[in-house]
């Protein structure tokens, strides 16, 4: 009798910071890296690939870690999904934990991502794949919705979301960087400069609401504490 495999699936992980680092510092002097560029370009398609495998699982519809066959499941944290093929089992829940914290939903990202895959798999030049990696680490999640909540490659670069801005930021450029990548440089400057606004409006609105809140719930305490008093002035007369 074949032994049930139990074992989680393996997502892809994010790239390197050092990595990007380096792809940078070496296009900025005009060095076009064929086996590095394919190394960060591959490595963003296989990202992706999970992305959107975890999110199709947390719509319903897991895989196999072996097969990549479709399981449907209900959400039911004790759902067993089960893979016939590869005698392979594992509960919704476990399943779940696999993939939670790893910034592998994205949203606000699909259209940017689907383009990425799109024109990756068919670009021929190392140019090509170099402008369409930068295009793709310098978009913001719901950039199309103009709500630019947090960059993009925070599901896509080692780090969190201040060290992720603070190291875009800080990319090497120079006068051997293609036009294309200067001109989302500029872009992306403008675009962590509207981000900011937008937070800090927000931080605003909450600080009004909250200092609002606190006005009627002084108000109230302020009434309610009239009310005693007269009560105890009426019932001693």
């Amino acid at each position: 009798m074949t032994e049930v495999r139990y074992n989680r699936p393996i997502w892809a992980s994010r790239i390197p910071r050092q990595k990007i680092a380096e792809l940078y510092a070496k296009d900025a002097q005009g060095i076009r890296d064929e086996e590095l560029i394919n190394e960060v370009g591959i490595g963003l398609l296989v990202r992706i690939e999970s992305i959107f495998q975890a999110r199709d699982a947390n719509n319903g519809l897991a895989r196999c870690p072996h097969c990549q066959r479709g399981l449907e499941h209900n959400f039911d944290k004790e759902f067993l999904l089960r893979c016939e093929s590869c005698n392979w089992e594992l509960t919704w829940a476990e399943y779940q934990k696999s993939f939670r914290g790893k910034h592998l939903i994205a949203s606000g990202m699909t259209a940017f991502l689907k383009e990425y895959v799109q024109k990756y798999r068919v670009a021929r030049s190392v140019q090509e794949k170099m402008i369409l990696i930068d295009t793709l680490i310098h978009r913001y999640h719901w950039e199309l919705e103009g709500g630019l909540t947090r960059p993009g490659a925070t599901d896509l670069i080692g780090g969190r979301q201040h060290e992720i801005i603070d190291f875009l930021n800080k990319l090497s450029y120079g006068e051997k960087s293609s036009p294309e990548i200067l001109a989302n440089r500029a872009e992306w400057i403008q675009k962590v400069k509207k981000s900011q606004r937008h937070r800090k409006t927000k931080r605003e609105e909450r600080q009004k609401k909250k200092e609002e809140r606190e006005r009627k719930k002084n108000l109230k305490r302020k009434v309610r504490q009239q009310m005693l008093a007269q009560r105890d002035k009426s019932s001693k007369s």
